[in-house]
């Protein structure tokens, strides 16, 4: 080796050293210009010498740009996903599992560690050598990114030598993120370039990593702490303490407030010291990960439905912020049903901003009390929706109570007040109430059955009223979102009519009823000439219309805008009757006799039905439609699913959660949206979370979603 080419190993050693020292122990030892210099000769060796040049030298973190997209991979191990603790009860009742599981009584060591709210990775390295980072993807199958991975400074490209060999090939499980600081300096510069701001720390992330670009990437300020393992050829571990020490003494950044905890008891401690110190964490986190330590009992305990029956994360409670309450409204939904909506100051909660905020109900309206002026107490409930759940008075010059109004405030037509009633039966020579009803309906049943000239039946309006607006059609919103309803993708999946197209079309009087939107293309070359309308948009919108011909059943009666029915009710009503006609002519007592239709329900249908405006409408839709019946003889009892009530959770791919809802109706499932002891199956995907946990304690069938198509064309492999 001549002096020249030791130089420039030395030079690349030197580098690695200092980046270990400033990226992960946060303790450089020279100064930027020095390392920078060094860098430079580095540069200049190579430019002389480019034969020299290896993927793992410090100069090629940023690698060359994809032609096209990433190409996919497949993980030598299944990125799992973590079931969900959110209380001290769920934690312990996971230890209890745990031991249960292992046949022991004597408590085990849990491994600790923050949940890091970022994006999920996989490295590779073989003989110490980073050769691909892929993304998590569906847990089977990344996208290989390794030209983004190695432009993140604290990814070695070459594992740092120490004492422990390395393996000959080396999954590493991680996270990619980006510090509070960084990401606030990101936006700063984004928002003075008039560049498009980042919602929060996790989506900048994530964004950063799927840029096309290499150059992109390594202009963000990603940083990564290892989390796990994967395979590992060549090398055995004990436990994940001995297995992030090693980590640590090969250069990969480890999170430093990780722990060793030797009780359930430590580990509920430990929760509650990260949850009190989460602000001034330099980094989002949005819980805490509790892994059994010991490897050899991991294994023992397995894994079910993409989930280690091993580890758990501990979620913190929805964020909370505080806001001003600007105004309060009321806002007209398709059935007329007016529900109250608070306008905000807009305000951070989660990484998400809100400006809206629903109240739901004017029973909740009372109990929150919220006035203009008002500070509000807001919640992402489930880390998703907005919820108010307190209002901090205003102390001076409050202002007046919210009142339900007396006229629309679309149409002003009057308000009416809708309560929901309850019947009871009556004993009256004892003057003792014998049972209560949903429905009056179901007390004359039962007055039937149990024939006495002392029973009758008192009606008593529940508390909880509803206002809705008398307008009907008049309505202009009702009127609006009867056609948003009709043309949604669940429903006629008319793509192209966009709400602001839609109603354009209905204000210049191209569409007062749904027929009228099958006989756009007579109008042709007057839609061209409307505002954001072109050849090309209306050739697009023919099209979609065209297709929307040839519709299911069970979509049609959807799309038909039924108050309370639904989806699964829709497809109940289809697969019973057969075809429209038939359910037109259904009598109240047809309707009962349909699985989850009750009274209340088949009110609402009979009603629709019995509308003179609803059969006109129908008269004139139905000839433009070529309707697809189901096969009666074949929709009910003869149906893989039938009777059968399937809840689904977590990310599905790689179909999506409305294929796979409508695979499983289409063979009689009820699809519900939570787990009771009534739950048949639970389909879990990614990030299955609490319904998962609920779901294995109260002993319902869980189906990987990985496995959802074997499962509809053989279940009882499930059973």
């Amino acid at each position: 080796m001549n002096k020249l080419s030791h130089r420039y190993t030395t030079i690349q050693k030197t580098i690695r050293s200092h980046d270990y020292e400033y990226y992960i122990l946060d303790d450089p030892s020279i100064s930027d210009q020095e390392y920078d210099e060094l860098f430079r000769e580095l540069k200049q060796i190579e430019s002389k010498h480019p034969d020299w040049i290896t993927p793992e030298s410090p100069s090629q973190r940023v690698g060359i740009k994809p032609e096209n997209d990433f190409a996919t991979f497949k993980h030598f191990q299944q990125m799992l996903s973590l079931a969900n603790a959110f209380n001290a009860e769920d934690l312990k009742n996971f230890n209890d599992r745990i031991l249960k599981n292992l046949g022991t009584d004597k408590q085990i060591d849990y491994f600790c560690e923050p949940k890091m709210d970022g994006a999920a990775v996989s490295l590779i390295y073989e003989k110490g050598i980073l050769t691909k980072g892929v993304t998590r993807g569906d847990g089977t199958i990344g996208e290989d990114i390794t030209s983004n991975i190695r432009t993140i400074r604290s990814i070695p490209l070459t594992l740092k030598e120490s004492e422990s060999s390395f393996p000959d090939l080396l999954e590493v499980r991680g996270e990619v993120f980006i510090r509070k600081s960084d990401f606030d300096a990101l936006n700063q510069r984004a928002n003075k370039n008039g560049e498009k701001v980042f919602a929060n720390p996790r989506n900048a992330a994530a964004g950063s990593l799927r840029q096309l670009d290499p150059a992109i990437t390594s202009g963000r300020p990603l940083a990564f702490f290892a989390h796990g393992i994967g395979l590992c050829q060549g090398k055995e571990f004990i436990d994940l303490q001995e297995i992030f020490s090693v980590f640590l003494s090969w250069g990969l950044p480890v999170n430093s407030l990780n722990k060793l905890a030797v009780s359930v008891d430590e580990c509920l401690k430990y929760f509650q010291e990260i949850e009190s110190s989460r602000d001034n964490i330099p980094f989002e986190i949005d819980g805490v990960v509790f892994k059994v330590n010991e490897l050899t009992f991991q294994k023992q305990l397995g894994q079910i439905a993409r989930s280690p029956r091993w580890a758990i994360a501990h979620k913190f409670p929805a964020e909370e912020a505080l806001t001003e309450i600007e105004n309060i409204e009321f806002q007209v939904g398709r059935t007329g049903i007016l529900t109250p909506v608070a306008k905000l100051k807009t305000v951070n909660v989660g990484g998400v901003n809100v400006s809206n905020c629903t109240l739901h109900n004017l029973d909740e309206l009372k109990r929150l009390d919220p006035r203009v002026g008002d500070v509000a107490v807001i919640k992402r409930a489930g880390d998703v929706i907005p919820k108010m759940v307190r209002v901090i008075p205003k102390k001076k010059n409050r202002a007046n109570a919210v009142e339900a109004p007396q006229k629309c405030p679309c149409c002003h037509s009057p308000i009416v007040l809708n309560y929901q009633s309850e019947w009871t039966v009556i004993d009256s020579s004892k003057s003792k109430p014998v049972k209560k009803f949903a429905s009056k309906y179901e007390a004359q049943k039962f007055l039937e059955t149990n024939q006495s000239i002392s029973l009758n039946i008192s009606e008593e309006q529940l508390d909880t009223p509803f206002i809705k607006c008398s307008g009907g059609n008049n309505c202009p919103e009702i009127f609006q979102g009867k056609f948003t309803h009709f043309v949604a993708k669940k429903a006629m999946d008319i793509d192209g009519l966009g709400q602001e197209i839609l109603f354009a079309l209905i204000n210049k009087k191209f569409i007062k009823d749904f027929a009228d939107i099958y006989s756009l293309k007579e109008h042709r070359a007057e839609l061209e000439k409307l505002e954001r309308f072109g050849e090309k948009s209306v050739d697009n919108l023919i099209k979609s219309i065209d297709k929307s011909v040839s519709v299911e059943l069970y979509k049609l009666v959807f799309s038909l805008g039924i108050e309370e029915v639904g989806e699964t009710t829709a497809r109940n009503l289809a697969n019973v009757f057969g075809s429209m006609e038939a359910i037109q002519k259904s009598s109240f007592e047809d309707l009962i006799a349909v699985p989850d239709i009750g009274p209340r329900v088949a009110a609402k249908i009979s009603d629709y039905f019995c509308d003179d405006e609803n059969t006109a409408s129908l008269e004139t839709l139905l000839p433009c439609l070529h309707i697809i019946n189901p096969d009666i003889k074949t929709s009910n009892k003869d149906m893989k699913f039938f009777g059968l009530q399937i809840a689904i959770t977590g990310k599905i791919s790689p179909m999506s959660r409305d294929e796979v809802k409508n695979l499983l109706m289409s063979e009689g499932a009820k699809v519900t949206s939570s787990i009771s002891k009534k739950t048949d199956y639970l389909i879990a995907g990614e990030n299955a979370g609490s319904k998962l946990e609920k779901a294995k304690t109260l002993g319902v069938r869980i189906v990987d979603a990985v496995d959802i198509n074997t499962f509809v064309n053989d279940p009882k492999k499930f059973s």
